[in-house]
């Protein structure tokens, strides 16, 4: 039972250094600052951008929650169809309630973020 924890440990270490190493790594090795001042201009074809720029966050916003959520179920719907059968018959009724609701939740938070992203334009 030990070992079972032991891994647990090591893996909660594991996935704590990987991402922060090649965090610091990325920190380490890339540029501090632009070259010169024609770098760091925004352009398209060779021309000067004529307007100003789109937000990605206000105008992809609905995509990335929704994204989130359906992962966050996703995960659930993955661990609930491993120990199903071993649940009662009312156990598993009421995780699927959750889940539709869970799913409808969902569909209200992408239609409200997609009415808050054309507002703001």
């Amino acid at each position: 039972m030990v070992n079972v924890y032991i891994a647990l440990i090591l893996f909660f270490l594991l996935s704590l250094f990987v991402p922060s190493s090649l965090l610091l790594t990325s920190l380490m090795i890339r540029r501090r600052k632009p070259t010169n001042g024609v770098s760091g201009l925004n352009f398209e074809s060779a021309e000067q951008s004529v307007g100003g720029r789109i937000s990605i966050m206000s105008e992809y916003l609905h995509y990335f929650s929704s994204f989130l959520a359906f992962e966050v179920v996703g995960a659930i719907v993955i661990l609930w169809v491993g120990a199903a059968h071993m649940m009662s018959v009312s156990i598993n009724a009421i995780m699927i309630v959750v889940l539709v609701f869970a799913m409808a939740m969902q569909a209200v938070v992408m239609l409200i973020a997609r009415k808050g992203g054309h507002d703001a334009r």
